[in-house]
């Protein structure tokens, strides 16, 4: 197809993308609420095909997105996109900055036991923050 879409073009292909993953997503949730109802001989299936069936819908999802030549997010979407993207990083900051030193304290001075879940919790926020700067200064200086 060509680059340049119609509006009305664009919001069909972009609607058959959103039903192709919400097709998948509902499937593997019935999937695994059947799994939890059925004789446990039977529910190891039911998860199967539910991971099946989203698959085929992401996979539906990039048919149509490669076929059709749809951009995956217009000019009001990336803005969108970057500002959600800015706040989850400033939260994850500050979650950092205040978790980070407080679970160092609260193990050294056994105040307080800190749960493992929320440890892990805490700890995984700093490593995709770290993340998240490798990939910045990755995409920063593949852009000079």
């Amino acid at each position: 197809m060509t680059s340049e879409l119609s509006i009305t073009d664009r919001k069909r292909y972009r609607n058959l993308m959103s039903q192709s993953i919400g097709v998948g997503v509902i499937g593997i949730f019935a999937a695994t609420a059947a799994a939890v109802f059925a004789p446990s001989s039977i529910e190891d299936l039911f998860l199967i095909a539910g991971v099946g069936s989203y698959y085929l819908g992401v996979v539906g999802y990039l048919f149509i997105w490669q076929r059709t030549g749809v951009r995956l997010l217009d000019e009001r979407e990336a803005r969108i996109e970057q500002k959600t993207g800015q706040i989850v990083v400033s939260v994850l900051i500050a979650i950092t900055i205040f978790a980070l030193p407080a679970d160092v304290l609260l193990d050294t001075t056994g105040i307080v036991d800190v749960p493992p879940a929320i440890r892990g919790v805490v700890w995984g926020y700093a490593l995709l923050l770290l993340f998240s700067l490798l990939v910045y200064g990755y995409v920063a200086d593949r852009m000079q």
